[in-house]
Parts: C-alpha cells; sequence; structure tokens
C-alpha cells in the first residue's frame, strides 16, 4: 500500500510513522503526475495535491549609503581644518614649498577658489604631506558639509 506525506509519496510502509497516511494506487500515481507537473503533496486536510506556495519575495535591499561629498566651499572646508586644528599646519605647507609658481598656486588653490574639491590635486598632495588617510579626508569633508556659516 502506499503512503503519502506532505511533499512526497513512498511505496515503503510508513504506517509507523504519524506523518504519513495510507493512500490508494489511484492517488498515488495522481500523486506522481502532479508532481511531475509542479504540485505538491499535502496531507494536511486528507491527500490532496496543492500548487506551490509563491516564492517570496527577496527582502528589499537599502540602496547604498551616499559616498562622503565631494565638493564643498572654501569657507566650509577652511571651517572644518580650524575645528580639527590642522588649519596652522596647511599654512605651514603652503609656506614651505620652496617653488614660488607651486607656492602661489597652493595660494590660489587655498584663497582663491570658490569651493574645494575632493579630487584636486593640490588637495591630494597638501593631505598626503600632513599624513591624513583618505578616511581622515573624507571626515574632514563631511564635517565640512555640515558647517553652516
Amino acid at each position: 500500500m502506499p503512503y503519502a506525506t506532505t511533499g512526497g509519496v513512498s511505496r515503503a510502509d510508513m504506517s509507523g510513522n504519524s506523518d504519513w497516511i495510507e493512500i490508494s494506487d489511484e492517488q498515488y500515481d495522481e500523486a506522481l503526475a502532479g508532481m511531475q507537473a509542479g504540485k505538491i503533496v499535502s496531507v494536511e486536510n486528507g491527500f490532496a495535491l496543492v500548487d506551490p506556495p509563491a516564492p517570496e519575495e527577496p527582502p528589499a535591499l537599502d540602496p547604498e549609503p551616499p559616498g562622503p561629498p565631494t565638493v564643498v566651499t572654501r569657507a566650509q572646508g577652511k571651517a572644518a581644518l580650524i575645528q580639527a586644528g590642522l588649519w596652522a599646519d596647511v599654512l605651514a605647507y603652503v609656506d614651505a614649498i620652496a617653488d614660488p609658481t607651486e607656492q602661489a598656486l597652493a595660494r590660489v588653490a587655498l584663497d582663491d577658489t570658490t569651493e574645494w574639491r575632493r579630487d584636486s590635486p593640490f588637495l591630494a598632495t597638501a593631505a598626503a604631506a600632513l599624513g591624513l588617510s583618505e578616511t581622515q579626508l573624507d571626515d574632514l569633508f563631511v564635517t565640512a558639509a555640515a558647517i553652516i556659516l
């Protein structure tokens, strides 16, 4: 005699297992055909073939948090450097640039631009000279962007 349980059928003797119920040969054949067609055997309320449950929607992925800002105003940048105690170090770095043309360009970048960009070659060189890591530089930009003067 064949047996059925939720999700399957068997011709083995399952009479000692309460998860299995005895079914007829016709129900066994029906179960095999149904499973091949994508149905699921259910024994919750007697033998039945049911449609499989709809697949669960995958959980919505949280969007990537935005990265640090890439542009701040000159005033915000200076204020962030002052708050971090780095302004004097930046001025000393610029004063120590030996080449007069490079020093003048550094002063333009420091004093005459309307915005400071994270991808600025001067900013990268100055940050490296001051020993700032990429993370520290990102943190300075985050701090600067939050400053309202």
